[in-house]
């Protein structure tokens, strides 16, 4: 993938007796109430019909080790070169779809996947562990982020050896941890959620800063004013009501 790749994808991002048996005691109802202010349906009362959230996390994630892969052929060529045409666009994934994934997983994803969950399954113990991981991840993004806009801007006031070992750390960190979500966590989310649940997470997604919808084009998400506003309009969200009746 080449850097205009990733400008373009940096964009872009711009069955119930199973799920009772790991524990959940909740209703549908309060699971839904994961959304933005309390909502759980679009303006018109419709929820999505056909949510993308696994395609948008695994979008997101692929998206991530291409930054991966970026950040380490970028300390591959320190101390004696510095690519500042890559370094622009690390720091556009790291400002942007970085900080904006960890949102959807901390705010949507993993409190209605730990909803399904019993309070002693082994990932919701490792949810957990993972938003304490995210915490040390933002400080080390920002770290590397001011170092690439500080050698970008000047290089003789970055030590470039060090800004290589920082480079390493910030990419084998998060290498690990999507490996981790991908091996571990999505699997057991694509069992437990149901149509509801993914419907509630799409629906913060669309409601977000950075709302994502693979029915939509790029132009017509910036320019929308409500992203809600396309969500009713688009025939694959249905009735509350049609939906009961199915």
């Amino acid at each position: 993938m080449t850097t205009d790749d990733l400008f373009v994808a940096d964009a872009r991002m711009c069955a119930v007796p199973q799920h009772q048996a790991l524990g959940t005691k909740r209703s549908d109802r309060e699971i839904d109430g994961c959304v933005p202010q309390g909502e759980d349906h679009m303006d018109d009362g419709s929820i999505c019909g056909s949510p993308q959230v696994f395609e948008i996390v695994a979008e997101e994630h692929a998206l991530q080790r291409e930054l991966c892969d970026l950040l380490e052929s970028i300390a591959d060529g320190l101390p004696h070169e510095f690519d500042t045409a890559r370094a622009c666009v690390a720091i556009s994934l790291l400002q942007g779809s970085v900080p904006e994934h960890t949102r959807l997983e901390e705010e949507a994803l993993f409190p209605i996947l730990l909803r399904r969950l019993s309070e002693n399954h082994p990932v919701a113990r490792t949810l957990r562990f993972l938003e304490q991981d995210h915490h040390r991840e933002a400080a080390l993004v920002v770290e590397v982020t001011d170092a690439l806009n500080t050698a970008s801007n000047s290089r003789h006031d970055v030590n470039m050896e060090a800004l290589g070992y920082l480079l390493r750390g910030l990419f084998d960190v998060l290498r690990r941890h999507i490996d981790f979500e991908d091996q571990v966590v999505m699997p057991v989310a694509r069992e437990v959620l149901t149509p509801q649940d993914l419907a509630a997470i799409q629906q913060w997604i669309m409601r977000s800063g950075h709302p994502r919808c693979y029915k939509q084009s790029l132009r017509t998400l910036r320019g929308v004013r409500s992203p809600g506003e396309l969500c009713g309009s688009c025939p694959s969200s249905v009735t509350q009501r049609s939906e009961t009746e199915h």
